[in-house]
């Protein structure tokens, strides 16, 4: 399995039998927005422009907006409702490969319960907003790292060079974790390559 980053929410999640795409943002953003092949193409804020410019986006891919569990080629997909003041926003839980991945998308806060993070299950790698103002801030994204204790962690949404956003740098995030990262421009992992104990911060390149 391969991840890559644009910005923002927006991942390229490359599996052996699939491509998945999220969060594709307009160029509204200040950056330019992302381009290529999917097969998946998940859009966690369905009803924001900023977040679903999929022009940029080729194949015939299958959209997922809402809600419940999808199966296609071989990735399953559930979409988690998380209540955030009076609105929900979709959380997405991505498996293949033996690879669980959670992706908080655009939350802004964090109050899953036990049982809640019981029925998730063990995280092998979590991405989750780190920028503040709209989604989660730092320390509070630091905490939802503490409680859900993936393998990998990998932070998004957070401010970069020429997106006109108000958000924090991932800097604030990186302290509030110990200030240990690994900074690369893709992660290619397999399940027998996530370790055993504690959470490893890794940092993506945005793809230009």
């Amino acid at each position: 399995m391969q991840i890559q980053y644009f910005g923002l929410s927006s991942f390229k999640i490359t599996t052996k039998q699939a491509t998945i795409i999220t969060d594709p943002f307009h160029k509204d953003s200040g950056l330019i927005p992302p381009r290529g092949a999917a097969d998946i193409l998940i859009l966690a804020q369905k009803n924001k422009s900023l977040y679903t410019a999929t022009s940029g986006i080729s194949g015939d891919h299958f959209d997922i907006t809402d809600p419940g569990e999808y199966n296609i080629k071989g990735v399953t997909v559930a979409g988690i409702p998380l209540k955030q003041g009076d609105k929900y926003i979709t959380a997405f839980l991505i498996e293949s490969e033996d690879i669980k991945i959670l992706n908080l998308t655009h939350i802004k806060d964090f109050n899953l319960k036990e049982d809640e993070l019981e029925e998730l299950g063990d995280i092998d790698i979590l991405i989750l907003p780190v920028g503040g103002n709209t989604v989660l801030s730092a320390s509070v994204a630091s905490k939802a790292v503490n409680e859900i204790d993936p393998k990998i962690v990998i932070p998004s949404h957070y401010k970069m060079k020429d997106l006109i956003l108000d958000l924090d740098g991932v800097e604030k995030f990186i302290k509030e974790m110990g200030g240990k990262k690994e900074e690369m421009d893709k992660l290619t992992i397999k399940k027998k390559d996530l370790q055993e104990e504690g959470t490893k911060l890794i940092i993506l390149e945005p793809l230009r």
